[in-house]
């Protein structure tokens, strides 16, 4: 059995999706919290100089612009609007055409994504995905969500962490599959480093040598010519 892995965020997409996210749904429930960004932005930068952790980050961007108790039918709308008017814009070429290759070659297709999993779905849905993996929300009842985290966010070693799981709970023996990942970025090194045939995308000149080193191929998903 192959499976391909795809990252999201400037894997997939040009840009990352989650704060884009959390300002296109205060623009449309809640445009009053959009005073809140320069707030977002000291959040932002305290995360880059290592005051904390990405999971609190999030959690909190969540409840500063789309609050603490959310109601999971209007956070599905605003994520099929947000897929429609913003995400299917802003596929690359090459991710696009990869995952068509892939597709035609009979492969599993995963997303694999530290994003948050109520709007994570609508893509793997409309980019025609097989599954996703993604950080989930604290579930509230039948129709409610949490801004906190269950569990822990999709990132780093946890990622891989966590398509272990969904792989084990496949029923799959790992050796009667051929694992292939896709993505930009460092921090996925320990899933890329599991896979048969890892992938890094767009890689910066440091990166491209950290490649070089871990013998990790190199695709260009800017240009669909040449991925």
């Amino acid at each position: 059995m192959n499976i391909a892995i795809y990252d999201l965020d400037k894997t997939i997409t040009r840009r990352p999706t989650f704060t884009h996210f959390l300002l296109f749904y205060a623009r449309r429930k809640s445009s009053f919290k959009l005073v809140a960004l320069p707030l977002w932005v000291v959040a932002l930068i305290g995360y880059r100089i290592g005051l904390y952790s990405r999971k609190p980050l999030k959690q909190f961007g969540i409840a500063l612009f789309m609050g603490r108790n959310l109601d999971a039918r209007q956070v599905d709308e605003v994520a099929r609007q947000f897929v429609t008017d913003v995400v299917m814009h802003d596929i690359q070429p090459g991710a696009a055409a990869s995952i068509e290759n892939d597709r035609n070659a009979g492969h599993k297709l995963v997303i694999a994504s530290a994003a948050p999993a109520f709007y994570t779905a609508e893509i793997a849905k409309r980019l025609g995905f097989d599954a996703f993996i993604a950080t989930q929300q604290i579930a509230l009842g039948d129709a409610d969500i949490s801004h906190r985290i269950d569990g822990e966010n999709c990132y780093g070693p946890e990622k891989l962490n966590m398509v272990r799981k969904w792989f084990d709970n496949q029923g799959w023996k790992r050796g009667d599959c051929h694992i292939s990942v896709y993505s930009d970025h460092a921090s996925d090194s320990p899933l890329l480093d599991w896979a048969d045939s890892a992938y890094l995308v767009n890689p910066s000149a440091k990166l491209r040598h950290l490649a070089e080193q871990k013998k990790w191929h190199v695709r260009n998903f800017l240009s669909a010519k040449d991925y």
